[in-house]
């Protein structure tokens, strides 16, 4: 996933989110306006890109942690998916897999 910035002015345009998947060498070219948020970013890849090739194992990007954080906890809210976070010093807050892993 990468960005095209600076484009000539199209249609309210002037940059392009361009994903291509890694198996298949599809590209796909969204005509974007900057800013943009990772939120919004999350968004376009769910419309434009989830739905021909489903959630990615993993995506390559120059952007900062903080940003691709919050690409991917947006992207998990589009899903439906709660990423809930815990501890190892608190295993009490991971439920079911850690009082099986306890019980051996």
């Amino acid at each position: 996933m990468d960005f095209m910035l600076e484009l000539p002015m199209s249609k309210g345009h002037n940059a392009l989110m361009v994903v291509v998947d890694y198996f298949s060498k599809q590209a796909h070219l969204i005509p974007v306006r900057p800013p943009l948020t990772a939120i919004h970013v999350a968004q376009l890849f769910f419309k434009h890109v989830f739905k021909y090739h489903g959630l990615p194992q993993a995506i390559v990007s120059d952007r900062d942690p903080r940003f691709t954080c919050k690409f991917w906890q947006e992207l998990f809210k589009l899903l439906g998916t709660q990423l809930r976070m815990c501890s190892v010093a608190h295993p009490q807050t991971n439920g079911q897999t850690e009082r099986d892993s306890i019980k051996g």
